[in-house]
């Protein structure tokens, strides 16, 4: 590191990828939105289907960058005022968060909750998360499964250029995967869908705010440049934080 001189000053700060993140997720969600608003074009449909995959995979990205940010400070980070001292910590604190890297997002925030001496994640909430999550792996995994369509040749191409639909089976029950979230089939998820994932994720870093004091901030670009901050004291509403209200 460079040596001080004069007026310098080191300034420590914690960093996270949590603020991006969210921001991207957000700026994506609108800009499908907006896409869907013309939803015979194909152009459009297709770009915004892009865009809400996108966005979803960031908004759970975002989850897991805040929290393990408040865990940071929590439990990693001496110089945090929210620091709590291992001498201070309950013996099934200390023993699980020898494994932080290694545990899921679900069970690092009840470990933040339990650190604050709050009830765990009520049981919808989790099932929520754990379907987003859940949503993702299928997205980020590249996970496989088998549609059988009954077709209808278009009258106006040439044989085998163009065909409806007229009925599918698929090989995985969808419903049945997401009966909370009600999210669709990933071939067929669409902005609304990514609000779903945004609205959670925003419920959850008001609920972590409200615990740990943290304020947090994202950027918005789309439409154009804004600066949000939520507190988790605040009741805001969030589908006007997310700029769809």
């Amino acid at each position: 590191m460079t040596q001080l001189e004069g007026n310098d000053v080191l300034k420590t700060e914690v960093q996270s990828l949590y603020s991006l993140h969210l921001g991207l997720s957000v700026d994506e969600m609108r800009e499908a939105t907006e896409l869907m608003r013309n939803p015979n074009s194909s152009h459009n449909s297709l770009t915004a289907r892009r865009l809400t995959i996108s966005s979803i995979l960031h908004s759970f990205c975002s989850l897991e960058a805040f929290v393990n940010y408040l865990g940071y400070h929590r439990f990693f980070y001496p110089e945090s005022e929210d620091y709590i001292q291992e001498d201070k910590r309950e013996y099934l604190l200390s023993r699980q968060l020898r494994l932080w890297n290694r545990i899921t997002c679900i069970e690092k925030i009840n470990l933040l909750i339990l650190s604050y001496g709050s009830d765990p994640l009520d049981r919808d909430l989790e099932l929520r998360i754990s379907e987003l999550n859940n949503l993702r792996n299928w997205i980020a995994h590249g996970m496989t499964y088998h549609t059988v369509s009954l077709v209808e040749q278009i009258a106006t191409l040439p044989p085998g250029q163009g065909y409806y639909i007229i009925d599918q089976e698929i090989s995985i029950k969808w419903k049945e995967k997401f009966p909370h979230c009600k999210f669709k089939e990933p071939h067929y998820l669409d902005d609304e869908d990514a609000k779903i994932a945004l609205r959670l994720i925003i419920e959850l870093f008001q609920l972590l705010s409200a615990l740990s004091g943290h304020h947090f901030f994202f950027e918005t670009y789309y439409p154009s440049l804004s600066i949000n901050g939520v507190s988790g004291y605040s009741s805001a509403n969030i589908d006007s934080i997310l700029g769809i209200g």
